[in-house]
């Protein structure tokens, strides 16, 4: 059989504060969908080499099978983290002249976020205990009886662990609560999913506040080489939008249209008639959910392009977006907070603390490099596989032009 041609995005490392994630996951995750979907085994042995470089942000299935999927979810939380270990730089700075807190409770969850981004033990430990492969869960495992057979014993190894998963997961807010099968995909390991990522948007939003804290503190330690600089006051907090209310409020009226058409029909809908209408739904919240605008910026710019999805999916689709919307929100709050921080050089280089101007210029490509990650692949062997640039204007070109 002919193996078909693969077109894909070429492998960047963007020199830009402001990451998008469209190139480089479709990069990853169309080799990953064409290597395992054509069992192409020398590709595979590429993909599966770079795993341990990405195991940090590996979601670590156990039954769930979708390489694209894998690598998808892989490209999202390494572009989470970009962001979330420059602020632990700038936090672990300022605490060396005033006290910051690293620790916040999520879902009942004491997390340390400083540890969250650089101990990977300590992030192991969180997706455990939050997938129910953690301590307490096998503790109770060990307590089974002996007399169950194999087949009794996994069914309560499986209600043990979906347990602690539906516990937390019950605790999201509504724009967080996808994969559970009112969308169309129930399945328990991306319910989990769901759960780290918001872990990661908190612990951002967390991070931020405790930035403002942090370089209003030292303002009111210095408050006279503040004043003499005559140096302006830190941004504004952002307040709105509210991500959540937008994405509730969308899905909730597609899903009362849907309920409304039907009661037209009465006793007389089939279930083509059902499917027809549910992808009308479907269809109508994935459009309004693109047209959605978040601090000026279109969500195809915030992914900096379309995804290619050989595996079609409403649930990973709404769930993308949402999620790039609460992460971006989060992210513009640190990158004014950044371009804030290039205004006020002189006043870090009089308290001693010089060394945070590293960070208002330290690129995504930086820490691409930083962490090893590989930023070319000799792809030459394989003569079906095309690159070809990507033309959707990014979010730092469109700022540049407002700015201009």
């Amino acid at each position: 059989m002919t193996t078909p041609t693969l077109t894909i995005p070429p492998l960047e490392c963007p020199a830009v504060l402001l990451p998008t994630p469209a190139n480089l996951a479709n990069y990853f995750k169309g080799l990953a969908s064409h290597a395992y979907t054509y069992e192409i085994e020398e590709l595979k042995k590429i993909l599966e080499d770079l795993k341990p470089i990405f195991e940090p942000f590996d979601p670590k299935f156990k039954k769930l099978e979708i390489p694209e999927k894998e690598w998808e979810i892989m490209i999202q939380r390494l572009l989470e983290e970009y962001p979330m270990y420059i602020q632990t730089q700038i936090m672990n700075l300022i605490t060396t002249l005033f006290p910051i807190s690293f620790t916040v409770p999520i879902l009942g969850i004491s997390i340390d976020v400083l540890k969250l981004v650089t101990d990977r033990a300590y992030l192991d430990t969180i997706a455990a205990d939050i997938s129910g492969f953690g301590a307490d869960i096998e503790a109770k495992i060990a307590e089974l009886g002996n007399d169950l057979s194999a087949e009794e014993l996994q069914k309560e190894i499986d209600k043990l662990r979906n347990g602690k998963i539906d516990s937390l997961y019950a605790l999201l807010p509504d724009e967080y609560k996808y994969f559970d099968g009112e969308l169309g995909l129930e399945n328990q390991e991306l319910k989990a999913k769901q759960l780290m990522d918001f872990i990661k948007n908190e612990a951002t939003k967390f991070m931020n506040g405790q930035l403002f804290s942090g370089f209003g503190g030292l303002i009111g330690l210095f408050d006279e080489i503040w004043s003499a600089l005559g140096l302006p006051a830190l941004p504004v907090p952002l307040t709105g939008p509210d991500v959540g209310a937008l994405i509730k409020a969308i899905i909730d009226e597609e899903k009362a249209n849907f309920q409304a058409e039907l009661d037209k029909l009465g006793d007389i809908k089939d279930d083509l008639t059902k499917e027809k209408l549910l992808r009308k739904m479907h269809e109508g919240i994935l459009d309004k959910l693109e047209n959605l605008e978040i601090l000026g910026f279109k969500v195809s710019a915030l992914f900096g392009g379309d995804f290619e999805d050989k595996f079609e999916n409403l649930d990973f689709k709404v769930a993308r977006i949402s999620a790039k919307l609460k992460e971006f929100k989060e992210n513009w709050q640190t990158y004014l907070l950044k371009k804030w921080m290039e205004k006020v050089t002189a006043f870090f280089d009089a308290i001693g603390l010089s060394a945070l101007t590293q960070w208002i210029t330290f690129t995504f490509c930086d820490f691409l490099k930083l962490i090893g990650i590989p930023t070319t692949l000799d792809l030459s062997a394989f003569d079906n596989i095309t690159t070809v640039s990507n033309t959707i204007q990014g979010i730092e070109s469109q700022v540049a032009e407002t700015a201009g």
